[in-house]
């Protein structure tokens, strides 16, 4: 199932496999001036691939290596021979098969292996340049697309919403919250902010620091109330209230328990 929103000279595609005639769960990708970002999972590789047979695409970036991201590369290279490129931290892992969980098998399934290209610091397109923003924290590798002149920040996983409530396992809150710093340094005064689950925010700056302050201020309290001598159930009940309900449909991979685990393993960072 795919979904296009145009905005300004960007052309958002949705994309998500469809049970039981509901969409399970969005990715975005981006096409611009000739460039890809992101092309999402193998579930709806091939009809990504049958929609940009009427457009012009002359290379990809992955904003990380997970499977929901990288799925129509090979597709789309074997077709047409795209250039591709990620973060050097992201290349061997797209060079293999991954290991996924039942939930991610039925979401996004297994992509084919790819062998990209190392990105530089910029990316180039006729009309456009983008700065190429390292912003780990949510997995290595992980980058942000930054078009200063134009306002336009492709965030991948770094920005899922203002307020979230879950991570996975091998998430480091910490890093996250520097990227984010890291991105606001880089960024102009106002930018569009074009997300991985297919928001695309006009207010951007003012989404990114309701994001950062909200992590700072759970990270904060989470620390506090461990130092105090509250478990992790104690906290998660303070905080947060109950497990959210990803944690048992994911076998434990998205859970407010990670998120808590995360501040307190890192917070030294």
């Amino acid at each position: 199932m795919i979904e296009i929103q145009k905005y300004e000279e960007v052309l958002q595609i949705r994309m998500s496999r469809v049970f039981n005639g509901q969409p399970l769960y969005w990715v975005a990708a981006y096409l611009v001036d000739g460039l890809l970002i992101d092309s999402g999972c193998q579930h709806t590789a091939q009809e990504l691939v049958d929609f940009l047979a009427d457009y012009h695409v002359e290379q990809i970036v992955n904003t990380h290596y997970h499977e929901d991201h990288i799925a129509a590369n090979w597709l789309l290279h074997q077709q047409r021979q795209l250039p591709m490129y990620a973060h050097r931290d992201s290349l061997p892992l797209m060079r293999q098969v991954p290991t996924l969980y039942p939930y991610q098998e039925i979401a996004w399934g297994y992509p084919q292996p790819v062998d990209a290209q190392e990105l530089g610091p910029v990316i180039k397109t006729p009309h456009y340049t983008f700065e190429v923003l390292h912003t780990p924290g949510h997995c290595p590798g992980h980058v942000v697309l930054l078009e200063n002149e134009q306002g336009w920040c492709f965030s991948g996983d770094l920005f899922i919403s203002e307020r979230p409530k879950v991570l996975r396992p091998e998430e480091n809150v910490h890093e996250i919250m520097k990227s984010l710093r890291y991105l606001l340094s880089c960024a102009p005064d106002e930018f569009a902010l074009f997300t991985s689950m297919g928001q695309i925010l006009p207010q951007g700056r003012q989404a990114v620091t309701n994001l950062l302050s909200y992590l700072q201020s759970v990270t904060q309290q989470i620390i506090n109330l461990h130092h105090s001598g509250h478990s992790i159930d104690d906290i998660r009940h303070t905080v947060f209230g109950r497990e959210s309900r990803m944690a048992e449909l994911t076998n434990g991979q998205f859970s407010v328990n990670n998120l808590i685990n995360s501040a307190l393993t890192h917070c030294n960072l």
